[in-house]
């Protein structure tokens, strides 16, 4: 697993990340069946590796009996059940579905297989077994191909809701025989995850997971990506969508929208805030002094910079961008302490920020500044509390 950002490809995407790939952003893509068919995919696939890009496939089975039009052009869909139905899957169906997913990943060229997988529920012994049944499949696959393989562990809010429930999990879903974690985290219905103990337990099934001394795919990442190296994470995963940001089990939901937002104006992402500003709403009514430590510009900004018009998709390109690069810089430090303090760092400077636009009378929307105090303190209490498992993780690397 290649170390830095990772596209974690969603709706509309599959252009914007080759135009990233082209400005040599990212390591590696994530191909998502739900946005992107499957004779589109394997298009993609040899355009992004052109450009240099590893390559995955995420076929997305945490909700299991969600489904699309896109889905159903990949043939594995037909085994797109509930959770019932999977655990009565029998032998032969099994096999089909590992030669299924065996085509799948040699007409990708994936660089590695991800073992399907339904989001871990707290009290869900069904769910370990499916998981652990289906993870054996994948393995075979990987095998038969000469590929790695990575146990997709994404767990539920019942999950981490608690220490207890937390731990719980992880000691069964790391018995898993993998060379590496695909990971996702189930955060509360808000744009960025904002609560400190949440964020707390993020962070610590990250370094649990990274203590078995295999690479971490910290998955829908997003921002919040920023804390992911600290945690020992070895790739993260970005997207230009809101619905990228964190996981959500909503977007497979069957009302989940396709994008949306209309004539929404452009949220300006900016390191220095570690936040979004709305363009030219908010970035108009800053002092000049402030205005330019806000405005951090990238290729994709050209047009901030005179106060021309500036697209919401332009806007996307943008934030894809800077979370690439400053991601890239992270990723060059492999002491996640190191990484974590470096966070914690840029938080303290974005913290400064906010208080002095506050203090001029400008109020930021978008709550763009109700996480990074509780982000700070979450790696703070990661670094005080969990000294002994950074302690194995050096000793582990």
């Amino acid at each position: 697993m290649r170390r830095g950002a990772w596209h974690q490809c969603g709706d509309r995407s599959q252009k914007l990340v080759e135009e990233q790939l082209q400005q040599k952003a990212g390591v590696g893509v994530i191909i998502s069946p739900r946005d992107l068919s499957r004779k589109n995919a394997i298009a993609y696939a040899e355009r992004y590796r052109a450009l240099g890009a590893e390559l995955l496939l995420d076929h997305q089975y945490y909700v299991p009996d969600f489904t699309n039009d896109r889905f159903d052009s990949y043939p594995i869909s037909r085994f797109r059940k509930g959770v019932s139905s999977l655990n009565k899957i029998s032998d032969q169906d099994l096999t089909d579905f590992r030669n299924e997913l065996r085509i799948d990943h040699q007409e990708l060229k994936a660089d590695a297989v991800i073992a399907p997988a339904v989001v871990y529920q707290a009290g869900r012994a069904d769910i370990v077994q499916l998981n652990a049944r289906l993870f054996a499949a994948a393995k075979r696959v990987a095998s038969d191909l000469k590929l790695p393989i990575y146990a997709t562990v994404v767990l539920g809010r019942s999950v981490t809701a608690s220490d207890q429930t937390l731990q719980t999990m992880l000691s069964q879903a790391t018995a898993l025989s993998c060379d590496g974690w695909y990971f996702g985290f189930e955060f509360e219905d808000e744009r960025l995850p904002s609560v400190r103990e949440t964020v707390r337990r993020c962070c610590v099934a990250g370094l649990t997971l990274a203590c078995t001394g295999k690479p971490v795919l910290h998955a829908y990442a997003g921002p919040m990506g920023l804390l992911s190296f600290g945690f020992g994470a070895t790739g993260v995963a970005i997207g230009h969508s809101q619905n990228l940001w964190k996981f959500t089990r909503d977007r497979w939901m069957a009302t989940a929208s396709q994008g949306g937002g209309g004539d929404a104006p452009a949220r300006f992402f900016s390191n220095a805030l570690w936040g979004t500003i709305i363009y030219p709403d908010e970035t108009s009514q800053l002092p000049a002094a402030i205005r330019n430590q806000v405005i951090t510009p990238s290729l994709f900004s050209g047009p901030v910079a005179s106060n021309l018009p500036w697209t919401r998709w332009d806007s996307g390109k943008h934030l894809v961008y800077m979370l690439a690069k400053q991601f890239s810089t992270m990723a060059t430090e492999k002491d996640p302490r190191k990484n974590a303090k470096a966070a914690i760092a840029l938080l303290e400077r974005a913290i400064s920020l906010h208080a002095v636009i506050q203090q001029n009378n400008v109020f930021l929307a978008d709550n763009t500044n109700a996480y990074q105090t509780n982000w700070k303190a979450a790696l703070e209490d990661l670094l005080r509390d969990n000294q002994g498992d950074f302690d194995f993780f050096d000793l582990m690397s």
